[in-house]
């Protein structure tokens, strides 16, 4: 079949156009994404009860709906965290379990749940999980006149009411989430004087406010042969309509302003947003899950382009961009793309001295990826971090597959081969070693797709990616390059073609000579980086992705003090007054986002993204940034990277190790004197538990009874007193805006002893005579999973030994039959990953050794092929281990194309030995001239492939950073893997056919 299609060039030249034409075609349609649209198994249910304490709702509501919940099918896993007028229960579900279907069962227990909550309480909110509800980026929008509270409610309705929604109407966006907004109020102040000179309580001003607060809706009405819609329209409307209202006291009418101070203003701020020390309204901007991020961001760009003109005013912000690493992935392949094809050409020219040879290489490999782009297309597999890391394994095979043909062709034209001749018989030698090379490749993949959880759902678009680029380089290698090659030379003159290379033959010999008859130390040298995989696979650190230096972080920071929203802002802003940031966007408060899975801050809490011009200013900063404990010795924070789509999925909610404390008397976990008692048998130190100071208010029922106050009345007293007291809305046409009764002043004290409060006999009875304040300390946190409540007990500093810690602490509290203590965290489910890797890994070995089996018709040279591998890996960790990196998801994929590379160069080494042992030679000359032969493409594709990876060892940046552990490995094992070609696979595969 190939002398057919050596014969028609241009035919194949069409096919070769066509199919280009097609494959650009279809990016024009591939979607990109940060990662592949696959299904989250978690759900999470929000409850808000406001003005309610942690235990309050803990008994009444998280504890039923949690039992509720855990019936629901297929749950793995249920944790809940209760605090002041929040609750958040987590359920995580089996991979592979239907989320949509668990979705609606949750909901029906939910609704089932609530005939057994508190009758005032809203409908728990449910949450699905998905990996597009990540924000791709956050907006900031900020106006530097503001200089009062109105101005700023002018800008958040403003914001909501138009921004908002000229960017939900673009088709890619899903939801554009706002936070850091404040709602309009109107408040209603009391003047107690005058109602006092009346004999009056504020019970007067709600009803009358109600009762013309009315909407009766429209009457329809005949009129002979017309009929008419009656509406009766609502009489208040704006502040000035409360004011007017009559009241008819002693048959005499007064008005309502009389009695009380109406105003509008601001909601009682519970949480504020800033950028750059700027009070901001925030919208964190989530995309559709099958939109493109880059054309995403392209129209929201251009978006604020026309935002910028219309609102001049206006300062718009974008910060925390989800692209960027998308960006670095393409950028990371096109690097290795231009680097890989420019070194393969440079090397392949000093080793051929001909400047077609290269040229054919240029050419073959955007041929390659585009029809790799094509096939992608048709599999429906989208163009995302992972497909690309598939992707980038398959560029470097396409360059080793064209030097290997190339070369095979020019030895035949060296052997005396005419150019047709040498051109068929040179690709056609190489198609069965190719072939088992893409399949041995590709098959390691296939297992990895039956690891559990989405682990395994990912591998599925890496599996696919790496399969379609290493098929798409094959056929480019076999049909196209031969009939390129024939092309280009065949009008040239033959002594031309064979110039003289470099000769490596006789440096080559001489190594051969030394090791193949110097077997121990060849052994040894084997033998040693054996060991070091062994050791270092050991004692290098396990993480999910490698060290990124990133010039920007996020701070959380607890104060452990019970302060004001006000006091939380005052101090995270004078912190950072003096701070070189390029970007600040704080988070203080509670936050109004509607997709928010984790649980909400509370008034002494914040969160701070801070961006530094470089990666030294920023550890600079967080080097100061410790001596915050001097002045505020109470706080507790952590710094981590900005959160990004591999975080969201992978990120373990779960602390590495964990201990939970549960009490077998009680349903609540050990209260805090308890615990007290108990901390000096827990053999490790742990962070500090969660505390808050609260005030209790007791009433005094015999003074009630005494004075003859009802319930009712001092309720609301004492809401009104607090700000809390919410009568009604008023409806306007454009908004519904709450009514409350409230007070002007702050000062709790004052205003419990200087206010009264009228009996059932009108008569004025002080206030302070009817309750107590006092102050009490308890958990700011509740935690709870299906053994109920516990104390979440976290080592402050990483524990080497868990399985002692284990046996030492169950022993302790073994003794105590009132205290149970069980252990939990990622340490546990890393084991089982481990585990499972392992049998995993066991399985795609089989099957290499299956495949190549097949291939050479033999038992024992697979075994010789696949003792390279542990080698190789020694080298690469070897490397790793040199330049302080550890065990990380890039570090596989690096180990992966290495040993892609190495297994193809020994597989093609081993199949020309066979070859030349079949025509003739006998074994130990056959071993030397297939190594001769084979010499120049090994020490190309290795040179290749290290010189375009070593740039990332010295050039910094996000990008560099997340390809400097896949380029320690892949250089690492190729240093020790073309050793192991060249000289230990001839002198095993000696000793294994004597």
């Amino acid at each position: 079949m190939l002398s057919y299609l050596l014969k028609r060039p241009i035919a194949v030249l069409m096919i070769s156009f066509a199919v280009l034409l097609l494959g650009l075609a279809s990016t024009q349609k591939l979607n990109t994404s940060l990662l592949p649209n696959i299904p989250i198994p978690e759900i999470t249910v929000q409850v808000s009860y406001p003005n309610n304490t942690a235990r309050q709702i803990e008994t009444s509501i998280t504890r039923p709906l949690r039992n509720r919940l855990m019936q629901v099918s297929s749950l793995k896993d249920i944790k809940t965290q209760t605090r002041d007028g929040m609750a958040v229960l987590n359920l995580y579900f089996q991979y592979g379990v239907s989320t949509d279907l668990a979705f609606i069962e949750v909901n029906e227990m939910v609704d089932m749940a609530m005939n057994s909550l508190p009758n005032d309480i809203e409908r728990p909110r449910v949450i699905k999980a998905s990996a597009s509800d990540i924000p791709v980026v956050y907006m900031s929008i900020t106006q530097d006149s503001i200089a009062s509270d109105d101005q700023f409610l002018e800008l958040s309705q403003f914001v909501n009411q138009v921004i908002k929604r000229r960017i939900e109407q673009l088709p890619d966006i899903a939801i554009a989430d706002m936070t850091g907004h404040v709602e309009p109020e109107i408040k209603i102040i009391p003047k107690y004087n005058n109602l006092q000179s009346l004999n009056l309580s504020q019970e007067v001003l709600i009803q009358a406010l109600r009762d013309n607060n009315f909407v009766l809706g429209n009457l329809m009405v005949q009129d002979g042969a017309y009929r008419y819609d009656f509406r009766f329209s609502n009489p208040l409307e704006n502040v000035k309509d409360i004011e007017q209202i009559d009241l008819n006291i002693n048959d005499r009418l007064y008005k309502f302003k009389d009695f009380a101070e109406v105003i509008k203003t601001t909601e009682v701020i519970r949480g504020n947003t800033f950028y750059n020390n700027q009070k901001a309204v925030q919208l964190a901007i989530i995309k559709q899950s099958d939109a493109g991020v880059y054309e995403l961001k392209e129209k929201i760009s251009q978006l604020i382009s026309t935002f910028q003109e219309d609102y001049p005013n206006l300062s718009f912000h974008i910060h925390q961009d989800q692209s960027q690493l998308l960006k670095l992935s393409i950028d990371n392949l096109k690097t290795s793309l231009i680097l890989g094809s420019f070194l393969a050409i440079i090397i392949m020219f000093l080793f051929l001295k001909d400047f077609k040879s290269p040229l054919i290489i240029g050419l073959s490999i955007p041929l390659s990826l585009v029809v790799s782009f094509f096939l992608m297309y048709v599999f429906g597999i989208s163009i995302n971090i992972i497909s690309l890391s598939g992707l980038i394994l398959g560029v470097g095979m396409m360059i080793d597959n064209a030097i290997i043909i190339i070369d095979n062709i020019t030895q035949k034209l060296e052997d005396g081969k005419a150019l047709f001749q040498a051109c068929a018989e040179g690709t056609t030698e190489m198609i069965s070693p190719l072939i088992s090379s893409v399949l041995t490749t590709s098959i390691i993949f296939i297992p990895l797709v039956f690891l559990s959880g989405i682990t395994g759902a990912l591998f599925y678009d890496q599996a696919m990616a790496v399969s379609i680029g290493l098929f798409s380089s094959l056929l480019v290698s076999i049909f196209f390059i031969p009939v390129l090659y024939l092309l280009l030379i065949k009008n040239q003159h033959k002594s031309k073609i064979i110039k003289e290379r470099i000769n490596l033959s006789r440096l080559y010999k001489k190594g051969f000579k030394l090791f193949y008859m110097q077997k121990k130390l060849t052994f040894l040298i084997v033998i040693i980086f054996l060991s070091f995989g062994v050791v270092l696979a050991l004692i290098l650190p396990i993480k999910g992705l490698p060290d990124l230096k990133q010039s920007e972080a996020i701070i959380e920071l607890d104060w452990n003090e019970n302060i004001s929203i006000s006091e939380n802002n005052k101090r995270v802003q004078q912190f950072f007054d003096t701070v070189p940031f390029v970007d600040l966007a704080i988070e203080t408060g509670e936050q109004k986002y509607l997709l928010q899975r984790e649980a909400d801050k509370s008034l002494s809490e914040a969160e701070i993204y801070v961006k530094f011009s470089s990666v030294e200013k920023l550890q600079a900063f967080l080097k100061n940034f410790k001596a915050i404990r001097h002045a505020y010795p109470k706080i507790q924070y952590s710094i981590q990277p900005p959160e990004n789509i591999f975080q969201y999925i992978f990120g373990q909610e779960d602390a590495q190790f964990e201990g939970q404390l549960y009490s077998t008397q009680s349903l609540e976990a050990p209260n805090l004197s308890r615990f007290d008692s108990l901390k000096t048998h827990i053999p490790f130190n742990f962070k500090p538990l969660a505390k808050q100071e609260l005030l209790s208010i007791k009433i005094q029922h015999d003074k009630m009874l005494l004075y003859n106050v009802s319930y009712e009345k001092l309720t609301q007293e004492l809401k009104t007193l607090l700000n809390q007291n919410y009568i009604d809305n008023l409806k306007n046409t454009d908004q519904i805006i709450p009514i409350r009764f409230g007070i002007g002043e702050d000062n709790l004290s004052r205003i419990l002893n200087s206010t009264f409060i009228t009996n059932n006999d009108k008569r004025w009875i002080p206030l302070n005579q009817l309750i107590s304040v006092n102050t009490d300390l308890n958990y700011k946190i509740i935690t709870a999973n299906r053994g109920g409540e516990y104390l979440s007990l976290i080592p402050v500093n990483f524990i080497n030994n868990p399985e002692k810690i284990i046996t030492t602490t169950q022993n302790v509290f073994s003794k105590n039959s009132n205290y149970d203590i069980k252990f939990s965290g990622a340490y546990f489910e890393n084991q089982n990953v481990l585990k499972e890797f392992i049998i995993v890994a066991l399985v795609a070995l089989s099957l290499l050794y299956f495949v190549m089996a097949a291939q050479f018709n033999s038992l024992l040279q697979p075994l010789i092929i696949l003792t390279e591998i542990p080698i190789n890996i020694g080298g690469a960790l070897l490397l790793v281990w040199l330049f302080n990196g550890s065990l990380n998801v890039m570090t596989g994929i690096g180990i992966v194309v290495m040993a892609g590379i190495v297994i193809n160069d020994s597989i093609i080494k081993i199949h020309t030995i066979n070859s030349l042992r079949n025509s003739g030679l006998d074994m130990d000359e056959a071993i030397q001239k297939a190594g001769v032969m084979r010499l120049k493409p090994i020490l190309m594709t290795s040179l290749t492939t290290i010189l375009a990876l070593l740039p990332f060892l010295f050039i910094s940046g996000l990008g560099a950073d997340l390809q400097k552990p896949l380029a320690l490995s892949v250089i690492g094992g190729l240093f020790i893997g073309t050793f192991v070609s060249l000289y230990f696979i001839p002198v095993l595969y000696r000793l294994l056919n004597r």
